[in-house]
């Protein structure tokens, strides 16, 4: 027998369900399980599970744990009727939280005086599969204290009888909040004293009627048409049972009209798939924090452009007409796809024109098409079912390859309707600060440095098409803002401070006018700096550090030398591997690193190894399925496992001439045999083809234990890189995809930093170079404390580069040695970050 162990979602006094006032939960009808008085307006996730179902009003939502159990949370009673009022829920339905996680915060004391009482339910809404072994009642509790256990007794719902007999009834739902938990848990009883299947169908959609979470997650609400059908013997007489119940209200007072309309709102929110929220107010500053992209500070009006749920016509005119339309309108984006051939959208038209030729995605519409479909209909589904697919996956950047597919899906969409593209960020006003739930790809076609003020995010990651597009125009840009920013609205006046990943509502006008000074300031700042990045970079006492470019394709090269890039110090080899049926040859990518090392006229090239994995699948690539992919197969040990795909880039990476400009550097190193045997095949190579010039070999520190082994590492290594945003994630244990910790994921934590110093350390034990090729390169605030760290080199988002020359030339060695050492004993990262701020 499988057992869950439940912790307390409020904190407050734990009470037998008996003593709830609802008289429906103190009976048991929901199911078992227990109440508690909250002290605090949160309510947390008692166990890990998906979020199976939320009430429109934000006042009840469902766990379906791992296990399967279905715990249903009921905040206060009759708290329905606040119409959605005083509550904040923080996830949608679908999501899977981890426990502990917050769900809703309410604000406890507004709603006291209006509700019955705020005493509060857990119980097993799936009671026939899972039982209650024992409950914590009658003592204070806090948030994550034991308090519940629950345990698998079998499951026998929605069993049908031998036989077929059925009846039915439709009716209009006269309920003003629909089905809820107390009218879902009058039927859901009432069903189950019936031995065969009852289904209820609403909105298009058909629950187990035995079920509390099913009818819940139906959403219905007031006026309805709620279709029963009940099969097995004695179906008629369970059918005038539930006909009658259903008459009377269900245990709800029948209604003349729906729902108040902050409730019905918050239902169409919800339906749309973002949780009910209460827009920030103004008269006071709040601060909303996300993950920076791409540094930079601007202040303005918000400009909203979340994307709506398309409203396309479902049945087609013909089959043979439909699959011609559907093939015109691909031809046609496909031929405006290949005249992009320059700059970081030349990159995203490529992998585009893969996904509207995918055969599979062809196959698919087709398929909706000869069922009687409309081409926008078929193709439209066929993208958003991949895109779901995508946006599941554990590693992010995968994941974000979903706002791909929703591109495409409204590219070919509106070609269909005669329009060339759907319409992009270069048509809103100039310095507009740019808010969406996620910019696609195509909306940044047409855009120029300059023209948009800012990118806001509520989802997506720094690595992301369109935040490759902003980096690359230097537009500043926070991604991962989550909840928090679907309560920013339209026209508010905001502070974006990128560098910092926030943004500042409604600030009062001596921060607006402060902000301003600044941006004014900045602006002929870096006109002087990139009229200066040419230059060596040089502390202020003549200490050189190298400041080389990130790359990431053909073509990024020379714009990086004008900007005054020394070098590449990161290429990014996966763009080779990716979107594509089959490995590159060692000629194709000789060519594509070639070229690169020509447009850097002679200056380093450091390319990476490449770095995919299990939760970065390549089709060619079969690797086996991870539950953590994370800790799994990635960077180097993919090349060690199929050694071919290694030896093969590695020789391409050997005859890129002149000899000794490029540079082998290995990704997420974990140990020192490693290294040894990558070492040992590039030799073998590198005699085979003849060379008699050796090639440095360098290792990433992206893994807190190669930072600590550092010493060890460098007696094999000729140069060390670390890469700071996977150093973050895994020193800090958090996701920096995952919105809910994104903000904390700062590589100026001084736990980072003190891994920084060690290795620099054991680098310098033996006189090898470190450079940091990560996020904080790109950082100018962070460049000072790096430098005082022991890093020689840093390799930045070329946009970077004149900020960062600049920001070095106004310190001594000393001075940086100095910062570090006060960095490293900080408290944290905030205070980390106001050091910086102080000394510049």
């Amino acid at each position: 027998m499988s057992v869950l162990q439940l912790f307390s979602p409020f904190a407050g006094r734990a009470l037998p369900l008996t003593a709830s006032p609802d008289p429906v939960f103190a009976g048991g009808l929901i199911g078992d399980g227990l109440a508690i008085d909250p002290e605090v307006g949160e309510l947390r996730a008692p166990c890990a599970g998906i979020v199976a179902s939320l009430q429109a009003s934000g006042h009840a939502l469902t766990i379906r744990s791992d296990t399967g159990a279905e715990i249903l949370l009921h905040i206060g009673v009759d708290t329905v009727n606040l119409g959605g009022a005083g509550f904040t829920p923080l996830v949608r339905e679908g999501q899977h939280v981890a426990t502990g996680e917050r769900l809703i915060d309410f604000d406890l004391a507004a709603m006291r005086p209006k509700v019955a009482s705020m005493v509060s339910m857990m119980v097993v809404a799936n009671g026939e599969a899972f039982g209650v072994a024992s409950v914590v009642t009658d003592r204070p509790v806090g948030f994550g204290d034991p308090i519940m256990t629950v345990a698998a007794v079998g499951d026998t719902v929605g069993t049908s009888a031998n036989s077929s007999e059925a009846a039915e009834f439709s009716l209009p739902l006269k309920i003003a909040h629909g089905l809820h938990a107390r009218p879902a848990a009058q039927f859901a009883n009432a069903a189950k004293a019936h031995a065969g299947a009852v289904h209820v169908t609403a909105n298009g959609k058909t629950a187990n009627g035995k079920s509390v979470v099913a009818l819940m997650g139906i959403g219905t609400r007031f006026g309805d048409i709620l279709n029963v059908r009940v099969e097995g013997p004695g179906a008629d007489a369970t059918v005038d049972t539930l006909l009658d119940l259903v008459l009377s209200g269900l245990g709800d007072p029948i209604a003349d009209g729906p729902a108040p309309e902050a409730d019905v709102a918050a239902l169409a929110a919800r339906t749309s798939g973002d949780a009910p929220v209460k827009p920030f107010r103004p008269g006071t500053a709040v601060a909303v924090r996300g993950r920076s992209a791409v540094a930079g500070l601007a202040a303005g009006r918000i400009v909203r452009r979340y994307h709506d749920a398309r409203n396309l016509p479902r049945d087609g005119t013909g089959i043979s007409i439909e699959r011609d339309r559907l093939a015109a309108a691909r031809a046609r984006v496909l031929t405006r796809l290949s005249e992009e051939t320059e700059g970081p959208r030349a990159a995203v038209a490529a992998a585009h024109r893969e996904i509207v030729d995918d055969p599979a995605l062809v196959e698919a519409a087709e398929a909706d098409i000869a069922a009687g479909r409309s081409a926008e209909w078929a193709w439209n589904a066929a993208c958003l079912a991949q895109a779901d697919m995508l946006a599941g996956l554990a590693d992010a950047r995968m994941a974000e390859r979903a706002a791909d597919m929703r591109d495409v899906a409204g590219q070919v969409v509106a070609a269909l309707a005669g329009r060339d593209a759907v319409s992009g960020l270069a048509d809103l006003p100039a310095g507009s600060l740019v808010l969406s739930d996620e910019i696609l790809p195509s909306e940044t076609t047409g855009l120029t440095p300059g023209h948009i003020g800012a990118i806001l995010m509520r989802d997506g990651g720094p690595t992301s098409h369109a935040a490759i597009i902003a980096a690359g125009l230097g537009i500043p840009t926070i991604v991962a803002l989550g909840p928090e920013a679907d309560r920013i609205p339209d026209g508010a006046e905001v502070i974006v401070d990128a560098g910092l990943g926030t943004v500042t509502v409604y600030p009062t006008e001596a921060e607006l006018a402060a902000a301003r000074s600044r941006i004014a300031g900045d602006a002929g700042r870096k006109a002087s700096q990139r009229a200066n990045a040419q230059a060596e970079c040089r502390l202020a006492d003549g200490t050189r550090v190298e400041v080389f470019a990130n790359l990431g394709r053909v073509g990024e090269g020379a714009l990086a030398v004008a900007e005054g890039a020394e070098g590449c110090g990161l290429l990014r080899s996966e763009f080779l591997f990716l979107d594509r049926t089959s490995a590159p040859s060692e000629d194709e990518q000789l060519a594509q690193y070639q070229a690169i090392a020509d447009e850097l006229g002679g200056r380093p090239l450091i390319i990476r190894t490449l770095d995919v994995g299990g939760d970065k699948p390549l089709s060619y690539l079969p690797l086996p399925k991870e539950e953590n992919p994370f800790l799994g197969l990635r960077g180097i040990r993919v090349g060690l496992i199929r050694p071919e795909l290694l030896r093969t880039q590695l020789r391409a990476i050997l005859r890129v001439k002149p000899y000794g400009v490029a540079r082998i550097m290995v990704p997420m190193v974990a140990s020192v045999t490693e290294m040894i045997t990558v070492r040992t095949m590039v030799e073998e190579e590198r005699l085979r083809l003849g060379r008699v010039e050796p090639i440095q070999l360098g290792a990433m520190i992206e893994i807190p234990a190669a930072a600590v082994a550092a010493r060890q590492l460098a007696e094999v290594c000729d140069f060390f890189s670390i890469g700071t945003n996977d150093l973050t994630q895994y020193a800090l244990a958090m996701d920096r995809g995952n919105p809910a910790v994104a903000a904390g994921v700062d590589a100026l934590h001084p736990g980072v930093l003190g891994l920084i110093r060690l290795a620099c350390e054991g680098a310098g034990a033996h006189g090898r170079v470190v450079a940091v090729c990560g996020g904080a390169a790109s950082d100018p605030s962070a460049a000072p404390i790096l430098v005082g760290l022991g890093v020689r080199e840093l390799s930045a988002a070329p946009a970077a580069i004149p900020e960062i020359k600049a920001a070095l030339a106004a310190f001594t060695v000393n001075q940086c040695q100095a910062l570090a050492e006060r960095a490293v004993q900080a408290q944290g990262a905030e205070e980390v970050r106001a050091l910086t701020g102080a000394s510049a």
